[in-house]
Order: C-alpha cells, then sequence, then structure tokens
C-alpha cells in the first residue's frame, strides 16, 4: 500500500493516540522476563494435534425432554441445556511464560482476579491489543511455530502469545444424575486447554467451529468449576489468517448439556425431488452410541415429520444392539406428498422430529427444522427446485464496533433484515463457519448460503497446499464445517476456504472427504483454476472486470457455473458499476451471480481517550503491522446504518424491474426477476413529476403476473400539459403484506422513467435592471440592483460577491478550476499517484487577457494559466456574462499540455460564507452518487443542511457528490447562490470543508470546525469503481486532461 506524506503524518497521530491503550495493556502484564519460567505447551505449535478428547464433529444438535420441546427446536430452551454464558474471572497476561499455571487447581484462589463477559473478544474489554490484518500474519511467520521471535516493530515482540485464564464455578441438576454430560464451545479464539474440578479435560484448535467435551467423568452432582486456558496464537493461527480485526477469547456460547447414555450422536435430514419437482423423499440417516458401560439391545429409532405441531409422516428404523462404547449407523427414508418447497423467497420450514426409543418409550428425542428444496448444476445453470437461480448476495464477517467478533441473535436478525429489505437472497459465511444460530434464523428468513470453512492462509498462499503436517487440519475444518452445518436448507454450496493458493492435493484431499459426507450441494473454492483443472461445481473468481466476466459467461471451453465470490469492493466512497455486473448476471444462464466485498464496516470503538472515540482502523489501536483503512468496505457503517452503497445495492439487486415500451402514452413493462413467487403479493402505484414535484399519482392494478414473466401495463393518461416541464413517471412495488422481514408497504422496488425531457429553463423570469460598471488597476466591480461581483484581474475570478449587501464568499474564493478531490481509497491505487505526480492539488495560476463589455449584459473574460509538477499544464478560458437579474452565465473552454490522465472532476470550486448552510437541489438524491453508482438515486428535489451532505465516512475523503443536477441553491442570512445547468447537466455538491482539509485527517472526529460552505459543480466527476482491491472505474466513467468545454448558470439572490 502506497503511504503518502499525509498518511504517515496521520499514522503517527494515531499512533500517538494510542498511547493510553498501550499503558492499559502493560498494567496487566509486563513483558516477558527471565522469571516467566512457565512451560508454553508443546501442543500449541504441533500441527497436527487438531484436539486432545473432543468429540467427533456432528451436527447441531439438542436432546429434548419431550415432543413439545422438540417440535420447538430451541436449543437454548431445552431442559437439558444450561448456559455457562455470564461472568467469568479471567486473568491476562501477555506471554505464555507468564500464565498461572495452577489457576485450575480448585485450591488455587482467583478472588482478585478480574470479572469478564463470556462471550466476549478480550480485547474490547481492554485486554491486549486488538490488530487489524488483511493478510499478514501479526505474529513471527516461522510454521509452525507461533513464539518465534518478530520484529522489534511488531506488537507481538512485546505480546508474544497472550493467554487469557477463565474460571468459574457451575451446577449439574439433580434431573441429569446418570445421563452423559457434555460442553460445547461454539467459538474460542485460538486454541485452548479445557480443566473441570481440577482434572485436566482436553484441548482444541480450530477456533470457529463446536469443540465438545464429554465431562461426565470429571463432573458431580451440584457445584463444580470449569477452567479454560485460551491461547492467542497457535499453529492453527496459520490457517485462520482472515481480513478481519484479529481477536481472541471464548466469543461464542458455551453450553452444558446433557444425554442419555444411548445416545443420538449425529443425524442428516436430506431431500430429493422428483423428476416434476412436486413430490418429495425424505431421507435421515445417524449414529447411534452407546456411551454407557452395559450392552444394549436391539432399539428403535423414529423419524417424524411435522407441520407445526401436525404429523405428516413417518418413518422407523431398527437400531442393532450395542456394546459399551459402540456406534451404529441408521437410516430412514419415506415419501412426502407435495411439501411445500424451501427457497429464500419461500422459506418453508417443517420439523423432522428423531426418536429413539425402546418399545414406544422415548429414550431421546431432538429435532431439525427441514426445508424440501434440491439443489442442481445442469449444464452450466444452477438451479434450485428445477428453476435457475441468480445469487444477488454480500459476503459477511462477524463483527460488531462494540463487541468485536461476539454477536448476539439482535444483531443477526438485524443485519438479515438490512440484507433482504436491500433485495439480496444470499450471503458468503466469509471465511469461516459462522455462529450456529445465524444458520437457522437464514433457514427461517430465506437466505442461500455459501457456507465457508474456517480456512484462510493468505500470508503463506501456496505454502500449505502440499505440506504434510498440515494436510489433516484442513481436512478437520472443511469436514467440520460440513458436519455442523448440514442439516440446513439455506447451505447451497460447501466452500473449502478462502485464499489459501491455489489448492493442491491438501485441499483436493479435503473436497473428497466433504463429498464422502454430503452429495447433494455443490463445491467451491475460488483458488482453483478456472476451466479445466478445478475440481469443485463451479468456476469462481474474484474482482474480476465486467468484460472478462461477460467473456468467461461465452466461453465454449467451460463448462460449469461462473460466480464471482467477490467483487464491487465497498471500501469506504466507493462500489461502482453493481448495476451493470447484476445486469450481466441475469444477460447470461451461466452466470450464478456473486457476493459484494463486504457487508459491513468491521470497525471497533476505541474509546481509551474518552474525548477522542474513533471507530478504529488498522494502527487505531497502535498495532504493527496493520492494513490500515482497508477494513472500512462495507455496504453499511460497522453500527449498521446504510451507506450511500445501500440504496444502490437494493436498486441494483431488485427483482422487479420496469421497461420502457412507449412511456408518453404510459405504456411500460413489468418484468418479475422472482424466480418462485408471483407478483400478486405486491401492490404497485405511479407518479408524475413535473420538473421534480408530483403532480399526480395513483394505483396500478397488477396482473398475474408469474416469476420470471413479464406484462405490459397501460397507465392512466399522464397529464404533461405543461408547456417545456420537464416530467418523469415513477413506479413503486411494495409489500402487500406483513413478512418477516419487513412491514406490509415497504418498498421493494421502483424505477423512474423520463416522458419529456422538456426545455431545461429553470429560471423564473426576473426584471432585469441596469448593470453599472467600474475599474481600476485591480477589480472590475458590478453592480445591480441588488447585488455586485468584484473580479479580481490577478486572480481571473470573483473575489467578492454581495447580495443585499451581504458578503457571501469566503476568502475570496470565487470560481476556480478544481480537478482534483480528496483521495477516496480507490484512488490511491492508480489515480492518486498522477494527481500527485502532475500537481493537482495545488495548480499554480496567472492571469491575462482580462477583458471586459457592456452591451446591456456584462461579459467579463479571462484566460488563466495553470502550471502543474513534471509538464502538466493547462489553460482556462473562462467567460461571465452578468444580466441585470442577477444571473452569471459561465462558460469554460480548457485545453491542457500532453499530459493525458484521468482527473477527479472537470469543474470549479466556491468558497462560500459558512453561515450559507442550508442545501436544496434537483436531481439525483438524496444519498451521495456518482457516474458508476447513481442508479439507486432517484431524480426529485432534495435537500438538507451541508453539514449532513458530509458522508460519515470514518477517514474523511471527497463525498457528498450528486449527478445529473439541473439546479441547486445554498441559502443562508436571507440570501441564496443558485447554480442552473445550461446545456448538459451538473454534478454538484455542498460540502463544510474543503478536499484539502479531509485529506490530511485520519477520522472524522478529527475535522476542524468548518469555516466554509465548499461548493463544487462540474460537468464530469470521476467514477468511484473498486479499484482498492478491484478494477479501476470504466473508461466511460473517467474525465481526463483532454480539451474540453463545458458551462454553467450562477444566480445571486
Amino acid at each position: 500500500m502506497k503511504l503518502s506524506f499525509a498518511s504517515l503524518l496521520i499514522a503517527c497521530s494515531i499512533a500517538g493516540r494510542c498511547a493510553a491503550f498501550q499503558h492499559l495493556q502493560l498494567q496487566n502484564g509486563p513483558w516477558h522476563s527471565a522469571a516467566d519460567t512457565a512451560p508454553v505447551p508443546r501442543e500449541i505449535e504441533d500441527p497436527e494435534c487438531l484436539g486432545i478428547h473432543k468429540e467427533a464433529a456432528h451436527s447441531t444438535l439438542m436432546p429434548y425432554a419431550d415432543l413439545k420441546e422438540a417440535l420447538r427446536a430451541n436449543r437454548y430452551t431445552s431442559s437439558f441445556a444450561r448456559s455457562l454464558n455470564g461472568k467469568w474471572k479471567f486473568n491476562y497476561v501477555p506471554w505464555p511464560q507468564q500464565r498461572p499455571v495452577d489457576f485450575y487447581k480448585t485450591t488455587y484462589s482467583v478472588a482478585r482476579w478480574d470479572d469478564i463477559d463470556v462471550p466476549s473478544c478480550w480485547q474490547v474489554k481492554g485486554y491486549g491489543t486488538p490488530y487489524y490484518s488483511n493478510y499478514n500474519y501479526i505474529f513471527q511467520k516461522d510454521f509452525p511455530k507461533v513464539m518465534s521471535t518478530p520484529p522489534v516493530s511488531f506488537t507481538a515482540y512485546k505480546e508474544r502469545n497472550p493467554v487469557g485464564s477463565y474460571r468459574r464455578n457451575f451446577e449439574v441438576p439433580a434431573a441429569w444424575n446418570g445421563r452423559r454430560i457434555f460442553v460445547t464451545f461454539d467459538g474460542v479464539d485460538a486454541g485452548f486447554f479445557l480443566w473441570v474440578n481440577g482434572q485436566k479435560v482436553g484441548y482444541s484448535v480450530n477456533s470457529r467451529n463446536a469443540a465438545e467435551f464429554d465431562l461426565t467423568k470429571y463432573v458431580k452432582p451440584g457445584n463444580n468449576m470449569i477452567a479454560v486456558e485460551v491461547y492467542r496464537f497457535t499453529t492453527g493461527s496459520y490457517l485462520e489468517d482472515q481480513d478481519m480485526f484479529r481477536l481472541s477469547g471464548i466469543f461464542r456460547n458455551v453450553t452444558l448439556w446433557s444425554a442419555p447414555q444411548e445416545h443420538i450422536r449425529d443425524f442428516f435430514v436430506t431431500t430429493d425431488l422428483d423428476a416434476q419437482y412436486t413430490n418429495a423423499t425424505l431421507n435421515a440417516t445417524g449414529k447411534i452410541k452407546n456411551y454407557g458401560t452395559t450392552a444394549t439391545p436391539v432399539r428403535k429409532v423414529s423419524v417424524d415429520l411435522y407441520d407445526g405441531d401436525k404429523l405428516v409422516t413417518s418413518g422407523t428404523a431398527t437400531v442393532a444392539a450395542l456394546q459399551p462404547g459402540q456406534e451404529t449407523a441408521w437410516k430412514v427414508d419415506f415419501p412426502v406428498n407435495n411439501p411445500r418447497k424451501w427457497t429464500a423467497e419461500t422459506p418453508s420450514l417443517y420439523t423432522t422430529v428423531i426418536t429413539l426409543k425402546e418399545g414406544e418409550k422415548a429414550l431421546e428425542t431432538m429435532s431439525s427444522r427441514t426445508g424440501f428444496r434440491k439443489i442442481e448444476i445442469k449444464g452450466r445453470v444452477f438451479m434450485v427446485n428445477g428453476v435457475a437461480v441468480k445469487l444477488k448476495g454480500v459476503n459477511r464477517h462477524e463483527n460488531w464496533p462494540e463487541s468485536g467478533h461476539t454477536v448476539t441473535e439482535a444483531e443477526m436478525i438485524r443485519d438479515i433484515l438490512l440484507i433482504k429489505q436491500a433485495n439480496c437472497n444470499h450471503v458468503r459465511t466469509s471465511h469461516y463457519s459462522n455462529d450456529p444460530h445465524w444458520y437457522e434464523l437464514c433457514d427461517e428468513y430465506g437466505i442461500y448460503l455459501l457456507a465457508e470453512a474456517n480456512l484462510e492462509s493468505h500470508g503463506a498462499w501456496d505454502e500449505f497446499n502440499e505440506e504434510p503436517r498440515i494436510k489433516a487440519a484442513i481436512i478437520d475444518r472443511d469436514v467440520a464445517n460440513v458436519e455442523n452445518f448440514k442439516n440446513h436448507p439455506s447451505v447451497i454450496i460447501w466452500s473449502l476456504g478462502n485464499e489459501c493458493g491455489s489448492g493442491g492435493t491438501n485441499f483436493r484431499a479435503a473436497l473428497a472427504a466433504m463429498r464422502k459426507i454430503d452429495s447433494t450441494r455443490p463445491t467451491h473454492y475460488q483458488g482453483f483454476p478456472t476451466g479445466d483443472g478445478n475440481p469443485t461445481d463451479m468456476d469462481s473468481q474474484m474482482y474480476t472486470q465486467l468484460h472478462d466476466v461477460r467473456h468467461y459467461a461465452t466461453d465454449p471451453k467451460l463448462n460449469k457455473p461462473f460466480y464471482l465470490c467477490e467483487y464491487a469492493h465497498a471500501m469506504f466512497n466507493s462500489m461502482g458499476s453493481v448495476d451493470e455486473y447484476s445486469d450481466l448476471f441475469d444477460q447470461y444462464p451461466s452466470l450464478l451471480g456473486g457476493c459484494i466485498w463486504e457487508w459491513e464496516d468491521q470497525g471497533i470503538w476505541n474509546r481509551i481517550d474518552p474525548n477522542h472515540p474513533i471507530i478504529a482502523y488498522g494502527g487505531g489501536f497502535g498495532e504493527w503491522p496493520n492494513d490500515h483503512y482497508f477494513i472500512h468496505k462495507g455496504v453499511v457503517f460497522s453500527d449498521r446504518s446504510p451507506k450511500p452503497h445501500y440504496p444502490e445495492l437494493k436498486h441494483a439487486y431488485q427483482w422487479i424491474k420496469v421497461r420502457p415500451v412507449d412511456v408518453a402514452q404510459g405504456k411500460v413493462r413489468v418484468v418479475n426477476k422472482y424466480q418462485f413467487i408471483p407478483l400478486d403479493g405486491f401492490n404497485a402505484r405511479w407518479s408524475l413529476m413535473e420538473n421534480g414535484v408530483v403532480t399526480d399519482s395513483g394505483k396500478i392494478a397488477l396482473p398475474h403476473i408469474k416469476a420470471g414473466d413479464s406484462a405490459d401495463i397501460q397507465l392512466p393518461k399522464l397529464a404533461t400539459s405543461k408547456a417545456g416541464a420537464e416530467y418523469i413517471v415513477r413506479l413503486s412495488f411494495t409489500l402487500a403484506n406483513e413478512e418477516m422481514w419487513a412491514h406490509k408497504g415497504y418498498e421493494v422496488a421502483s424505477q423512474q422513467l423520463s416522458v419529456t425531457d422538456g426545455d431545461g429553463n429553470f429560471l423564473p423570469a426576473l426584471q432585469k435592471d441596469k448593470l453599472a460598471v467600474t475599474e481600476d488597476a485591480d477589480n472590475i466591480l458590478v453592480t445591480g440592483s441588488n447585488f455586485a461581483l468584484t473580479f479580481s484581474r490577478q486572480q481571473g475570478t470573483f473575489t467578492s460577491m454581495l447580495s443585499h449587501g451581504v458578503e457571501m464568499l469566503q476568502d475570496k474564493g470565487g470560481p476556480m478550476l478544481h480537478l482534483w478531490r480528496a483521495p477516496h481509497r480507490n484512488d490511491d491505487m492508480w489515480a492518486d499517484d498522477e494527481w500527485e505526480r502532475y500537481g493537482l492539488k495545488k495548480i499554480a495560476w496567472s492571469v491575462s487577457d482580462v477583458a471586459v463589455k457592456q452591451d446591456g449584459d456584462v461579459t467579463v473574460t479571462a484566460t488563466l494559466h495553470g502550471k502543474g509538477h513534471n509538464g502538466f499544464n493547462v489553460t482556462h478560458k473562462v467567460s461571465y456574462v452578468i444580466s441585470g437579474d442577477g444571473v452569471v452565465k459561465v462558460n469554460n473552454d480548457l485545453a491542457f499540455s500532453d499530459v493525458n490522465i484521468a482527473l477527479a472532476r472537470v469543474g470549479v470550486r466556491l468558497l462560500l460564507k459558512n453561515d450559507l448552510n442550508e442545501f436544496q437541489y434537483y436531481g439525483r438524491g438524496p444519498e451521495e452518487n456518482y457516474a458508476d453508482r447513481k442508479a439507486g438515486e432517484e431524480v426529485g428535489i432534495w435537500g438538507s443542511s451541508v453539514k449532513a451532505q458530509l458522508t460519515p465516512y470514518e477517514k474523511p475523503m471527497e463525498c457528498g457528490n450528486h449527478e445529473d443536477v439541473r439546479w441547486a441553491t445554498v441559502r443562508g442570512n436571507h440570501v441564496a447562490l443558485s447554480v442552473v445547468k445550461d446545456k448538459d447537466l451538473l454534478q454538484v455538491s455542498a460540502l463544510p470543508y474543503r478536499d484539502e482539509e479531509m485529506q490530511q485527517v485520519a477520522y472524522k472526529i478529527d475535522l476542524p470546525e468548518s469555516k466554509a460552505t465548499v461548493l463544487c459543480i462540474a460537468s464530469r466527476t470521476l467514477g468511484v469503481g473498486s479499484n482498492s482491491c478491484g478494477p479501476r472505474p470504466l473508461d466511460r466513467y473517467v474525465p481526463r486532461s483532454v480539451a474540453q468545454s463545458f458551462s454553467y448558470v450562477l444566480r445571486v439572490q
């Protein structure tokens, strides 16, 4: 990553502000010294030690006391479950040698230890340092070791491998006497040892799959003590190199639960549909283990399918007698007549209840939600229930700014609601197994999941492809992912992992192991080559350019669906061309779709300095190495408030499209892009705008439009009678009924269509008074009845603009050519290099050929000569035609030297008094928009304070642009300045800061008090693209330094 001088200043500022955080860290433990002698456990650096005394991976399950509990299928409320969440005693040390080695003993007092919440990440509680790293290992890379000495600059030099020691007491209910007692840790980062009542139970790595232990021989009735020793780094950390804040601790639920000695240890429910996709077969398989000390007789397994509390059908299987410790498999299948089908659009769920019986007596009862659906690939087409589907999705990490990687049910549901409301039907669990409850919620709400395993070795890339010592770990993680989540209908694709190089034989072995467990779902891994050599079921790439995607869609040598696992990198002000990608997905049957990178900014609050709270990015906690801004790249902000990207995503992904047929006559085509539902569940309305004001509206009687079909709609006669007016018709589609994910009346789709362009005259006629012109050697003063404009011969622009005697300009800041912007992070990767090289930020100006003439109107002309660096020069010929009604028409002709580069904008900047602080415009809004990210913002009359126009990106940068502007007005202090389009539509922004001020600060809280309202008027503005990790803007969205002209109109009011 390129670091400019400004970036270095920012980095230094961040480091200074982190002194308090570093002090807090050291209060919890000094650096390692020779006196610290506790041995480092060998297991944490043994790549072949995947766990000690862990139960084998299986589906997410829970025994229930009776049928009523089983039909509720809530693991957390089972009579046989007890949460161990809550307050635990906690001790933190930065080096393993400093840990309290005897803390697990029942005689060891932890009374003076701190309390910590479980689940939580210890860094967000003030222990140790959060790191943000994209892919660099934050410890010394020396496989398989994690304790090797890193460079002195690394935070890990001082915090070599922090250890968190946890303790608490718990009760085993008396009613569980004689049952097996288990504990399940849903997520512990990175590895941990477990003791109960002073006895060592086991060890686990793999931070994001369930770690389960049988505690039966360690517990006693009544009060017990559990101790957990968590290591920040283990050899498993080499496979957990995901792009996120690196946090540690017991960060997911801990559950104590019990099962009978004859225990349904695992089960797998699958469904199949007949050739007509009407009738189904339910297949259930499982394993029963005898944990007891005596042999068991022949038993029966009953599998019952319920719709609500109504039994639909059932089947049984006989289970052979089992010796102590023996495990056996069982299988049941039966037909189901025309069940409701599960899709993301119609997430119909049944409940499968599995009961182990002795005669008719239930020994154990379990259940799982079941969705009837069939996943197939035919040729290059991905199908659900016999219908070709498109996946319009996002990549989602588990992160919240308050709690890091600990995510509550309410927070999961908030994500799901926002995702569904944005018309997304798909989520990739990037890049690890998620909290088990996430999959249950996606079953219920209807989201297609690409379920990715907890595997990324980006910082090592291909090094582990053939490494024999880590092969078992790779297989283990992929197997655990499949085993844990195989019963979820929402999971339609298994992903082996992310950015582990080209895969190699280790990944191929893992793929074989996954398919042995589940052959009903396709598989994915982006690292395998496209085409020949890809052993998975789909070709996948990331950040592929549009023209290349089109090529892959039509390449006759390819024979699999093509999928973009990541595209349209949404870092800060970005996510360009997502509508074009979505349209391309729809155009070609071979294109499955893709996932935006990514759903949310992954920032974390740093409130160590109460006067300077920040949602930190890399370096925000003083950590090194870090990847700086790269963590803020979501469709929504860290707190889930929508970015301007959100309406763009919603519009691009909307499933109801409107096409013009004969709009002037009110005829349009409505296209149903949903794949399974008709449009009967939606209401439709139309409205007509005249010059931005709604003048008429009404309901639309939608005909029955089946999934994938379309119909022409005749609107009432559109009243477009005003001569010269611009008319736009808008169609809106809302939910006719309440849905789980949105309220009745929620708008799911909309489209504006032009009826008439109008004559573009947006200036009401005013009386033209006679103008007076006064000249001297320095200035030209043009005076009307209510305004006065002073043009400086030296500066080549207005240095004073008075309206009713009120000065409107700040710092004599009349219109000056402005070709630069405070760089978006996407600009850093290409355009900003050129802007720095050629000096666009601070062009030196000289002025010649100033002239004035009066012929009713007053015309002032000048030639400005701009000199940058390294041969970049621009000549700006400008004329101001001033009328007696306060109107100033501005014509601009630009000529450049032979340096042809991308420009941030082609336009001018005015500095206005900051009491001109209200902004209104007729253009695209209300959110900021750019040439390649504007489809989701509609043309209308919008307004806000100037302050509200600043998009609150944590790192300030140019923002607030509005495309297709007809007119805009900044007003305040009883005066106003308007800008109106001349021949062409404009791009306009009004912000409380100059680009220079936004560039030089690290965080939005660092912005100074506003001294001006900064009005930018442009004929063209550079698109946002996704070049921080993907394509730069398409050529049609890139203004360049070539000869061009533009014009606009000002009115002083």
